[in-house]
C-alpha cells in the first residue's frame, strides 16, 4: 500500500494561516469541499484543535469521532484517514519540527506524555499572539514551553509519583482535592509535596487543577446552545465571571470571543 506523506505545515485542506516560528510550525486549516480519504502521515508530530465541523477519525487500531473543541495528536509518521469530514470544518494546528527537539534537549516521547489541556492552551495562546510571532521566535518558543519546558532537574528521570499524581489529578479534577489529600495518596509529607510540585508541573496545584478545568470547557464553549454560566458550573468553576476570568488568563480569549473564532 502507498502511503503519502504530509511535509512541513501541509495538510488535506487549504491554510489559511501558516507562520513557520524556527521549529514550530502554527497553520488554521479549513476544509470547504471533500478531501482525500487514503490512509496518511506527516513527517513532523503535531496537533489539532477542531473550531468547527470535525471528521470520524481512524486509526490503526481505534477509531473516534472529533467535534469542535476536541483536540488530537499525531506522532511522526503515525498512520490515520479522517472520514467524513463535515463542511465548512476549521482546525488549529501546531507542528513541532526536529530542531525544535534539538534545541531545547526534548524527545518526541516528551510530546506523546503532554497533557491534553496544556496542547489546548498553548495552541490558542500562539493563535492569539500570531499577529506577533513571526518577528518574535523566542515568544512563540515562550509560550509552548511554559506548557511544555523541560522540568527543573532534582535528580536522574522523573519520580513515579509525578506519574502517578498527574493522573490522579486528571481522574479527580471535579473533586475538591486538598493538600493533605494529595499528600496522603503520594505516601508525601505535604510540604514535600508543594515544594517539589512546581518542579514537575510548572505551576501551583490550584494552577494545574484550572487549566485542566479550562481545557475540559472548551468543547462546552464551542457549543452555542450551552451558556456560559451553565458551563462555568459543569467545570467546577465557583460563578461565571471566575469561570470567564480564569478562561481569557489561559487561552488569551474570552468565551464568548471563542465561541465566535
Amino acid at each position: 500500500m502507498i502511503m503519502e506523506q504530509l511535509g512541513s505545515g501541509t495538510f488535506l485542506g487549504k491554510n489559511k494561516v501558516n507562520y513557520h516560528l524556527s521549529g514550530i510550525i502554527l497553520s488554521e486549516t479549513v476544509y470547504h469541499a471533500a478531501v482525500s480519504e487514503d490512509w496518511h502521515h506527516h513527517a513532523n508530530p503535531h496537533c489539532s484543535l477542531v473550531l468547527e465541523g470535525g471528521n470520524f477519525e481512524h486509526r490503526r487500531y481505534y477509531q473516534q469521532e472529533v467535534l469542535p473543541g476536541k483536540l488530537v495528536r499525531y506522532a511522526s509518521f503515525e498512520e490515520h484517514r479522517n472520514l467524513q469530514t463535515l463542511h465548512p470544518s476549521r482546525n488549529l494546528n501546531l507542528e513541532v519540527e526536529p530542531a525544535f527537539f534539538e534545541t531545547y534537549g526534548l524527545s518526541e516521547i516528551t510530546w506523546e506524555s503532554l497533557p491534553e489541556h496544556a496542547l489546548q492552551l498553548a495552541v490558542l495562546q500562539l493563535y492569539k499572539e500570531r499577529d506577533l510571532l513571526p518577528e518574535q521566535d523566542t515568544l512563540a518558543h515562550s509560550i509552548l514551553l511554559q506548557h511544555w519546558g523541560p522540568a527543573v532537574k532534582t535528580g536522574k528521570g522523573t519520580p513515579v509519583w509525578v506519574h502517578r499524581l498527574r493522573q490522579l489529578l486528571h481522574d479527580r479534577w471535579d473533586t475538591p482535592l486538598s493538600l493533605d489529600t494529595l499528600a496522603a495518596e503520594m505516601d508525601m509529607h505535604p510540604v514535600s509535596l508543594s515544594k517539589y510540585f512546581p518542579l514537575y508541573f510548572q505551576g501551583t496545584i490550584g494552577e494545574y487543577l484550572r487549566k485542566i478545568k479550562v481545557g475540559r470547557s472548551l468543547a462546552l464553549v464551542r457549543d452555542k446552545k450551552q451558556s456560559l454560566t451553565g458551563i462555568a458550573l459543569q467545570c467546577g468553576f465557583f460563578d461565571q465571571s471566575h469561570f470567564i476570568r480564569n478562561f481569557k488568563q489561559y487561552t488569551g480569549y474570552l468565551p464568548g470571543a471563542f465561541r465566535k473564532l
